[in-house]
């Protein structure tokens, strides 16, 4: 093999030694032989041809020169194989000689497959041939071979090499490796040429050195330097096993062998570099990524590459190498120019290293006939050990000074610093104490405002409210949070309501319960209002809503969107069974009717009290219950729930608003059960309050409330009527409906319908009576509202006008026709500003209304004072 690391070097002592036998050998030895000279050589396996034969040529001397193989003409297409023969002449003193000990052969290297004759005996071989084709190599180092006894003769012995190679290959046999000819001597000697004792300890050197390192980064993995330079000195043992002769103990492929031998050699100089790097810039330069991702390129084509190209991309490697070294220098120079202390121990080291493995290299590659690979860089990496070695020791020492300075005063440390710790603790046990304390006021200030458990004959209410925050003051255990529930009685219109609120203030602990705090004392304080002050009590359920909405909104506005609410805000009325409620991104409400929970409501209206703009969008939602209905209405503590942790520690939280449906159905619609169903569910991770309102009477409905005499209205008489629009003719007919209930209750569609028929008249002041009558007892009707407002604004009521106008609205805001003729009413009672809010409405409803264009040519107009109408 011609190729650079593919020699080993022995020790330096067995070379030493070698040389003093070689050179005294003709004064006390007859042996050694030196083999190097005088052979001859032919084509083909010739065994038996005579050492007489023309066919032979003479060689001076190995190895065989390539201009002598060129001019053989061997075969380009099939497998070379020479001859090489050599006549020992053993005297009758050296044959005396081995009586004491056996005769041997050694060979420094055998390029590949070989077979070794002596005296026309085979001694030894290497490889396998079958079929004109190598099927297994044989080239190896240190080929040694005793030879039989009884073949050795006085006077003239013969050697034979038979060498085969595949064309393209090195074809020869080394005259010189590692300092050591082929000879002919001793067993004894020449087996001291295997000894490698010295080699084997600095590879177990180098090994234990690499494992160091390694311990070192898995304790620091931010010092990845050390990685780098473990992962280069256990190539470099793993190299220099491959390179001794104790890796023939394996048994391996000669073949394979060199492939992995190539594949770790070439990513050496890889982590050097990477070492040089991270060590001295902390980084990793683009050059030496570009030198690993070129060694990981030539290491991936070893292991489907023929020896051929095998050898010729290790050629290419031994150029980059002078590549690496050039880098290798510019780095310490760098380090040592910046003052680099630990550069200044490892220079010496490291230019021993280099120059070194530049020799190798430089004997590997064959470019001067004196210089070879004698296996320098083992030894010169042991220098740059060293040094490494001194840098960690100096390390050492110099933390452990450290370490004793800071003993020297450690004790007064420790108690200058217990002594602050306990101040501090002091402070802080202190700052919890007044901060429990706030708790504690405020907590005590909610809970006069968090009352919420009412029962009747209509309607029972029940609340569960469960604060996130728990603490202790004094003898206390207390809970605070933003979460409160409200509930109470008041009478409007001369009816009965439940009025209620869930509310959910924004912020955790006291910043929850401040937000709470101001929901429940304004809120608690229109409800004062409402039940003392007469113009509050005459306020339609929807425009209390309404009034009580903005109120809340006014003082939260006032905070500057520091303090947000999310409410529910709701009416009962307790004799029809309607609910009339505001959600202000709360929650969505819940009807569980029948075992069967579902939302009532299927997009957001209104966002969350203390945002601006608010009043503009407001609509006030109805819902009818029926008896046995039940309401829930909940914070979004009831869906916040933790259902546990994923492997990468996330906490997972419920998503599904529809798993507090399953939990309402699962419980059966008992309070109870449902906040142990939430809980079995997952943990609470914020405030939750849960109110249940449950109807218990049957209401009076429009369609319910008609007499069984008279179900078949309206009958073909009627619809006759009303087909051929004749108003008069059906007035009288509803009216002789009617006179059939004297003393009785009239049914309450003959009351609409003549009050509609009574408007198509215009006889007003009739229909106005039935519409008040079916609009107290039934409120949900509102299309009766609409027509006693348009009434009340033919006879200049413009107040009242207003008021059921403002009803509509608020329950239907896109009703056009409402909403203009509530513009008109307000400018008759010189509200200009809302009328022009209004008319703006009915713009986007309907550019071209034709009623909005004569109301504003009427805001251009003086009207009269109607503001007490």
């Amino acid at each position: 093999m011609n190729n650079g690391y593919a020699k080993n070097g022995k020790s330096v002592r067995y070379r030493f030694l070698l040389s003093i036998l070689l050179f005294v050998s003709h004064e006390l030895f007859s042996f050694p032989t030196v083999l190097t000279k005088d052979w001859i050589l032919s084509v083909g396996r010739n065994v038996d041809l005579s050492a007489d034969d023309p066919a032979w040529r003479k060689l001076d001397s190995l190895p065989i020169p390539k201009e002598t193989l060129r001019n053989l003409f061997l075969p380009e297409d099939s497998l070379h194989t020479i001859t090489l023969l050599r006549e020992v002449e053993i005297s009758k003193t050296e044959f005396d000689e081995l009586n004491s000990d056996g005769l041997s052969v050694h060979f420094p290297l055998f390029t590949n497959v070989y077979e070794v004759f002596f005296n026309g005996v085979k001694v030894g071989e290497g490889g396998f041939i079958s079929g004109g084709r190598i099927l297994k190599n044989g080239f190896r180092r240190h080929v040694i071979l005793p030879l039989p006894e009884d073949k050795i003769r006085i006077g003239k012995n013969e050697i034979r090499v038979v060498l085969s190679a595949d064309p393209g290959e090195e074809l020869d046999a080394y005259a010189s490796f590692d300092s050591t000819p082929p000879l002919l001597d001793l067993r004894t000697r020449n087996m001291l040429i295997l000894s490698e004792r010295s080699t084997l300890m600095l590879l177990f050197l180098y090994l234990f050195v690499g494992f160091y390192h390694f311990l070192f980064y898995f304790k620091r993995p931010q010092e990845k330097y050390n990685l780098f330079f473990g992962l280069f000195s256990i190539l470099l043992s793993a190299y220099i096993y491959l390179r001794s002769n104790a890796v023939y103990e394996l048994g391996l492929d000669p073949f394979l062998q060199m492939k992995i031998e190539y594949m770790i050699v070439f990513n050496i100089p890889t982590f050097f570099l990477l070492f040089l790097d991270s060590f001295f810039e902390f980084r990793i330069s683009s050059v030496s990524r570009f030198y690993q991702f070129f060694a990981v390129a030539l290491t991936s084509l070893i292991p489907f590459s023929s020896r051929v190209v095998c050898v010729f991309l290790l050629q290419v490697w031994q150029f980059s190498v002078f590549v690496f070294v050039f880098y290798s220098l510019f780095i310490m120079f760098r380090a040592l120019i910046r003052r680099n202390q630990d550069s200044v121990r490892l220079f010496t080291g490291f230019l021993i290293l280099i120059v070194s493995a530049i020799a190798d290299l430089i004997g590997s590659m064959q470019w001067f006939d004196f210089l070879e690979n004698y296996g320098l860089l083992k030894y010169g990496f042991f220098t740059f050990e060293l040094g490494i070695v001194f840098i960690l020791a100096n390390r050492f020492l110099r933390v452990h000074s450290e370490v004793e300075e800071l003993n020297l005063d450690l004790d007064h440390k420790v108690k200058e610093r217990t002594r602050q710790l306990q101040e501090t603790l002091s402070q802080i046990q202190e700052l919890k104490v007044q901060q429990d304390g706030d708790y504690f006021l405020t907590s005590l200030l909610l809970d006069p405002l968090n009352r919420h458990h009412l029962l009747n004959d209509s309607i029972s209410l029940e609340g569960f409210s469960r604060q996130k925050k728990h603490f202790e003051f004094k003898q206390w255990k207390k809970e605070i949070g933003g979460d409160i529930i409200i509930a109470d009685e008041i009478v409007l219109k001369d009816r009965s309501y439940l009025v209620f609120v869930n509310g959910d203030a924004m912020g955790k602990s006291i910043q929850g319960a401040g937000g709470a705090l101001v929901l429940g004392v304004v809120f608690r304080s229109f409800l004062s209002r409402t039940k003392t002050i007469s113009s509050y009590k005459s306020k339609p359920p929807e425009v209390w809503l309404k009034d009580c909405f903005s109120e809340l909104q006014n003082i939260f506005e006032s905070f500057d969107g520091s303090m947000l609410v999310s409410v529910v805000l709701g009416l009962v009325d307790l004799q029809s069974g309607i609910l009339y409620f505001l959600n202000a991104e709360h929650p969505w409400t819940v009807l569980y009717r029948d075992g069967v929970a579902s939302f009532i409501e299927d997009k957001l209206e209104l966002r969350k009290i203390g945002i601006t703009g608010l009043e503009s969008k407001m609509k006030v939602k109805t819902f009818f219950l029926e008896k046995g209905d039940s309401i829930f209405i909940g914070s979004d503590g009831r869906d916040d729930l933790l259902l546990g942790i994923d492997p990468d520690g996330t906490r997972l939280i419920n998503e599904d608003e529809s798993q507090f449906l399953k939990r309402i159905e699962e419980s059966n619609g008992d309070l109870g059960f449902l906040v142990q169903s939430l809980r079995n569910f997952g943990e609470f991770t914020d405030d939750l309050s849960i109110i249940k309102l449950s109807y218990l009477r049957s209401p009076m409905r429009f369609r319910s409330a008609e007499s069984p005499t008279f179900k078949n209205f309206p009958d073909e008489t009627y619809l006759k009527h009303l087909e051929n629009e004749n108003w008069e003719e059906a007035v009288y007919y509803l009216e002789n409906q009617k006179n059939k209930f004297s003393g009785q209750a009239i049914p309450s569609v003959l009351k609409k319908e003549l009050a509609n028929v009574y408007y198509k008249t215009g006889k007003y002041e009739e229909a106005l009576v039935l519409f008040e009558e079916l609009i107290s007892n039934f409120p949900e009707d509102v299309e009766n509202m609409f027509f006693a407002s348009l009434i009340y604004k033919k006879f200049n009521r413009y107040r009242q006008a207003v008021e059921l106008g403002e009803r509509v609205l608020l329950r239907e805001p896109e009703f056009l026709n409402n909403v203009a003729h509530l513009a008109e009413s307000y400018l008759f009672i010189h509200k200009r500003e809302t009328t022009i809010q209004l008319l703006e409405k009915v713009d986007q409803l309907d550019p071209t209304n034709s009623h909005a264009k004569k109301i504003r040519i009427q805001l251009g107009k003086p009207l009269p004072d109607h503001r007490n109408g």
